[in-house]
């Protein structure tokens, strides 16, 4: 089949949705109600209506966060089932990103009972215990007395291998960061494989959001752990993420076994990504010291804030770019993502009684 009858159907119903998605009229009046209950109120009529009924029912703000969840997992499959096999299987890979945060979450459940002897009975409600992508266990992994328990919820699913190297003991003297950060790297790794197996355009337009989008997390990461929270070398290839041009750069470099891996990267990071070398530049080792950290953090939030423009810019251009390719895909779920986390941030903000101020600053409004 061409590229055109593969994504006439498809692009054209996304574009249809993308057309009624809101606008900041809506955000603006769940900002300005009173309430909670009130801005959840403004919810009804629209394609979030279900979160009313929910809240309606139980009064529950995490029972509500939770069927945002199911419904996010539902768009993804919708949509699966529109596409060719390889872009529907690329999908399946972007939807295995909320299973390895919902597993996370899970694993951090485990973790409080067992190691931590926390009480967790009432937050495993809000744990999100369907299958996703593979077949996993949620109440064996939360109800897990022992490491071989916690192993056998993962039984035959990737993250069994990535858990299989590490214990107990691990877990207990390191905390989860470790197992985390190798959690997301198996995601990555997946993330770079369904790249590869896309065709032409495809690839093209995955590559040009995934490859930046990893290039700078991989700065913020080489910045954060290298200067604030001294890793050495072993550590920080632990946590920066095998993919991209930075990662590649940093290895060839040697980047990474420098006391110093920005100032070996700066001169990549300036021909590449110009706008935020000042910031690298002004980012500076912290020595513990609080008035170095807060300079650092200032630095970061405005690389991040790059990170989260150039997101945008991205997904806009592929919206005014070929409509017969994924990129239309890629940028209706960034769009939906992007919504369901203002409305997120909103509710938030009115569980805990923040005024309108806060809530737009939070939200860049």
């Amino acid at each position: 089949m061409s590229r055109v009858s593969d994504y006439a159907f498809v692009n054209a119903k996304l574009r249809a949705r993308i057309g009624l998605m809101h606008d900041s009229t809506l955000f603006d009046e769940m900002i300005k109600a009173p309430s909670l209950t009130e801005a959840i109120a403004k919810l009804d009529g629209t394609w979030h209506g279900d979160l009313l009924d929910v809240y309606r029912k139980t009064g529950d703000l995490q029972q509500v966060e939770l069927q945002m969840l199911e419904d996010e997992i539902g768009l993804y499959r919708e949509v699966e089932g529109y596409l060719p096999s390889s872009p529907a299987s690329f999908l399946s890979v972007l939807l295995e990103k909320i299973e390895v945060d919902n597993v996370k979450n899970a694993i951090r459940l485990w973790y409080s009972d067992v190691i931590r002897r926390h009480m967790i009975s009432y937050r495993s409600a809000y744990i999100y215990k369907r299958t996703i992508v593979h077949a996993i266990d949620y109440d064996k992994v939360i109800n897990a007395v022992s490491y071989p328990e916690l192993l056998g919820a993962f039984k035959g699913t990737p993250y069994e291998d990535v858990l299989s190297s590490f214990s107990m003991e691990s877990l207990a003297s390191d905390g989860l960061f470790p197992l985390e950060i190798a959690i997301d790297h198996m995601w990555f790794r997946h993330l770079k494989e369904g790249i590869e197996k896309l065709s032409g355009a495809d690839r093209k337009a995955a590559e040009s959001i995934y490859y930046v989008d990893v290039d700078l997390k991989n700065i913020l990461r080489l910045t954060r752990y290298s200067y604030s929270y001294h890793l050495d070398p072993s550590h920080l290839r632990k946590v920066i993420i095998p993919m991209g041009y930075i990662a590649e750069e940093a290895e060839k470099t040697g980047a990474l076994s420098s006391d110093d891996p920005m100032s070996v990267l700066s001169g990549i990071v300036r021909r590449h990504y110009p706008q935020i070398s000042e910031e690298i530049a002004h980012i500076r080792r912290t020595a513990d010291d609080l008035t170095t950290v807060d300079e650092n953090n200032r630095e970061i939030v405005l690389i991040e804030a790059y990170l989260g423009e150039r997101r945008k810019r991205a997904y806009s251009k592929m919206l005014l770019g070929d409509p017969f390719t994924i990129g239309v895909v890629l940028a209706y779920f960034f769009l939906c993502l992007q919504e369901d986390g203002t409305i997120r941030a909103i509710l938030s903000g009115k569980y805990y009684e923040r005024s309108e101020e806060s809530i737009r600053e939070v939200l860049g409004l």
